[in-house]
């Protein structure tokens, strides 16, 4: 293991307005930070610290071998809550801010029957205002509130599709708000009333309202909500979707509340007092006739927040600007802030305009007294005040110098027991499979004092998830060193040795895109003269024979100008001297030429009757193939859907859906050819090809290709494993276990695909030694069945019909 300095008894944090220090490059990440006044609290190495904003030493709260996560300091600064996990399920917990015995108000038991779950358990998200409640969720999807001082947990709502994470409580402490999720899918605002336990929804679930925020003014909710369709055309075919849907919106709470915007029209009243109205105001009176609803509300009288819910909808106003991609972060004095491509910005009620803030934030969250934000940007925090036009890396967090002493056997036991329970909370169905979980964990656990290395514990990881006979169970190691990879340069070329002559002749140059970085071959790019048979004299110049391993010359070359000379022969005579810049991958190169050759394969079997598409996966690699392959191919006869190898990705419902197109009509026009709609549809009989290695996405596909009875499928049984994964909690030191937590089902079938696969109609073995002989057996298949099915059902030609005689149309 490597040498790492960790804290000891204390840190160091240097802090002025701007944190200017470095953080480590371990891979404990300073975590869940939340800061309230001069008090900042966060998570390292699972445990949780806090230190005063101004600089000074960091306080050590909890020093359990356990997990804490997601501290939350009280607005009276008084407490901290936070979810501790230590004995195999994770508690709410609240520790004194200044230190001391942490009491804990929830309970499960540590092990045996758990209640079901579909959530993070025991998540501590905000304290109301007056720091009397904590609100939280657990694992059962309920929303539920803790009163402090007499540790009653009251459940206020439970979610549905998700879990409810998005809240905000009003200045009174009164109500809560959150999002909710409709039969529809489609999530809108409730208040809950915590005086009276009464929930309410508020806005009708039409559209997509989330994140909703309380004004600090009591007066208005604010919320994003997806209502704009705007409508963009692909750049490829009559097609379109809707994007940037978002605006923010100002929800007035009841009638009486004031215009959020001030009417520039509206005339002054005329005082009838003319002497007094020409009095000079003061500088008081002067801020109070500018100010907005909030400002006017954010002084020291008391706030009361009263909601009527008669016709509240019709008080929804749009706050200004262009529909986007919005998140708010919270409501602050006269006006809120959000993120937005990127950039955290402010909106002022008062000037009603957005201003940034700071650029390149990935989230950020408000001091309790909403005048500080805490933020992130790729791996780094910062704390800044809510002021416009800051710099890049403005108030880093910085950690520096930190040193904790830990013992791996009792952290290796930790994570033991963290990943059996994050796999048992997070898998999609509570059975495990029928596999007894809590034995599991007591099985393995005889081989924890055996473990001598981080890599130790991964394999019992494996071994145990193993256990559930599911796919989609990976293992990520966490802290040991690794090797530093070096890339070295590669020539997009396959080379032999010519032992007789001592030389390495270039056998074979891989066609390429070269207007296309991935796919770029650096032997065929403009001005290099390089042939295939030509013998490598030397590369930077020096000399290459049969003794030495060419890619030795090549070592940290990525990218870079190389000198590379060849000749005809093995001799220096009529050498050839080029600048060539190795590549760092020969992937994608070596599958564009796999995927040319079995698409000349079919051509060349088929008379050029059949196209040829294969799709590698289904992200944005194979929708690219799919969707260029239906482009340029639609107009054969017949087509090969080639799913071999296909790695998964998103579910691809999309792809069957295009390939599932028809010809709807054709339109003609005088003297030209006739076009069609859709443009893009193929009429004509389709196959698919699978393997063993058609994964996830690729088990989904054929299996839909199937049931949309698009053609038959050709090959091999797929790898059956189709329950997918969608992102769980890590373990401290940075390691992942993934767990399965969706899983796919079809009404008259039952579960379906997982530990399965997808069968094929005509089963059709690659051999590996046809293969290497350049003989595809499934393409050869494929290539029959078409031409067998255009035989016995020809595509119709199109011909246009005569033009129509209507001159003896009367009406």
């Amino acid at each position: 293991m490597k040498s790492k300095k960790f804290f000891v008894s204390s840190l160091v944090l240097i802090f002025s307005l701007s944190l200017n220090l470095r953080a480590t490059d371990d891979v404990r990440l300073l975590r869940f930070p939340d800061i309230n006044n001069d008090l900042i609290t966060f998570v390292y190495a699972g445990d949780i610290w806090t230190v005063n904003s101004k600089g000074g030493e960091a306080r050590r709260l909890t020093s359990h071998k356990g997990l804490e996560l997601f501290p939350k300091i009280s607005p009276d600064g008084k407490w901290i809550a936070f979810s501790g996990e230590y004995s195999g399920s994770r508690q709410i917990f609240v520790i004194p801010s200044a230190g001391g015995v942490p009491r804990q108000p929830t309970w499960y038991n540590s092990v045996g029957v758990m209640p079901p779950r579909g959530g993070w358990d025991n998540v501590v998200l905000d304290w109301t205002p007056d720091s009397k409640y904590l609100l939280f969720s657990d694992r059962t999807l309920n929303l539920r509130l803790i009163e402090i001082s007499s540790g009653k947990i009251t459940d206020v709502d439970r979610g549905t599709g998700s879990e409810l994470r998005s809240y905000s409580f009003s200045p009174d402490s009164r109500w809560i708000e959150y999002s909710k999720e409709g039969s529809n899918d489609k999530t809108a605002i409730w208040v809950y009333d915590i005086s009276s336990g009464k929930k309410t929804q508020i806005t009708d679930g039409s559209y997509t309202d989330d994140n909703p925020q309380f004004s600090t003014c009591g007066n208005y909710i604010f919320f994003e909500s997806n209502r704009d369709y705007n409508l963009s055309f692909s750049s490829y075919e009559f097609d379109y979707l809707y994007n940037d849907a978002t605006r923010i919106y100002a929800l007035a709470l009841t009638p009486k509340s004031p215009g959020i915007f001030k009417d520039k029209n509206a005339a002054e009243p005329v005082s009838e007092n003319k002497t007094a109205a020409a009095s000079p105001a003061t500088g008081k009176d002067k801020k109070a006739k500018t100010s907005t609803p909030d400002t006017i509300s954010a002084g020291k009288k008391e706030i009361k927040t009263e909601i009527d819910f008669n016709k509240i909808n019709n008080r929804i106003t749009a706050l200004p600007g262009e529909a986007g991609n919005y998140r708010l972060i919270g409501a602050i004095e006269s006006g809120l802030i959000f993120t937005s491509k990127g950039k955290l910005m402010k909106f002022s009620l008062t000037d009603e305009k957005n201003e940034e803030i700071l650029d390149n934030v990935m989230t950020a969250s408000l001091s309790a007294d909403r005048k500080m934000v805490i933020y992130r940007s790729g791996g780094d925090y910062g704390i800044i005040k809510i002021t416009p036009g800051q710099k890049a890396g403005a108030g880093k967090l910085g950690l520096n110098g930190l040193e904790m002493k830990i013992d791996p056997h009792k952290e290796w036991d930790q994570i033991y027991v963290d990943a059996w329970r994050i796999f048992r909370d997070y898998f999609y169905v509570s059975n495990i499979h029928g596999v007894n979980w809590p034995e599991m964990r007591i099985r393995y656990n005889a081989m924890l004092p055996y473990v001598s290395h981080r890599a130790d514990l991964d394999y019992i990881l494996n071994e145990i998830v193993a256990e559930a006979n599911a796919g989609h169970t990976y293992v990520d190691w966490g802290d040991f060193e690794t090797v530093k990879r070096i890339d070295n340069g590669l020539l997009g070329a396959e080379l032999t040795a010519d032992d007789a002559a001592g030389r390495y002749r270039i056998s074979k140059i891989y066609n390429g895109e070269n207007w296309n970085p991935d796919r770029r071959s650096p032997l065929t790019e403009q001005g290099v003269d390089v042939k295939e048979g030509d013998y490598i004299i030397s590369i930077n110049g020096k000399n290459l024979t049969t003794d030495s391993n060419p890619y030795m010359l090549l070592e940290n070359s990525t990218e870079n100008p190389v000198e590379i000379t060849v000749s005809s022969t093995p001799s220096s005579e009529n050498q050839r001297t080029n600048i060539i810049k190795p590549l760092k991958s020969e992937q994608e190169l070596r599958y564009f030429n796999w995927v040319n050759e079995r698409r000349a394969m079919v051509d060349k079997l088929s008379g050029g009757r059949i196209g040829y598409i294969h799709v590698p996966n289904t992200s944005t690699a194979g929708n690219k193939e799919l969707f260029h392959g239906m482009y340029t191919y639609y107009d054969k006869e017949a087509l090969i859907i080639d799913d071999r190898y296909n790695g998964g990705g998103f579910i691809p419902d999309r792809m069957a859906d295009l390939l599932d197109r028809n010809t709807l009509v054709y339109w003609h026009r005088n003297g030209l050819l006739p076009s069609k709609a859709p443009g893009i549809a193929h009429d004509g009989p389709k196959v698919m090809l699978v393997n063993g290695y058609s994964a996830s996405g690729g088990d989904a596909f054929p299996y839909f290709f199937k049931k949309m009875g698009l053609g038959k499928l050709i090959g091999t049984r797929t790898w059956g494993g189709l329950i997918g994964i969608s992102g769980n909690a890590r373990l401290v030191d940075g390691g992942n276990i993934s767990v399965p937590q969706f899983g796919i089902f079809d009404q008259d079938e039952g579960w379906v695909i997982e530990g399965i696969g997808v069968y094929p109609d005509i089963e059709v073995v690659d051999r590996p030694e046809q293969l290497a002989k350049g003989i595809d057996p499934c393409i050869e298949i494929a290539v029959e069945v078409l031409l067998q099915e255009l035989k016995e059902k020809p595509v119709k030609k199109i011909t246009v019909p005569a033009p129509p005689d209507r001159s003896k149309w009367r009406e």
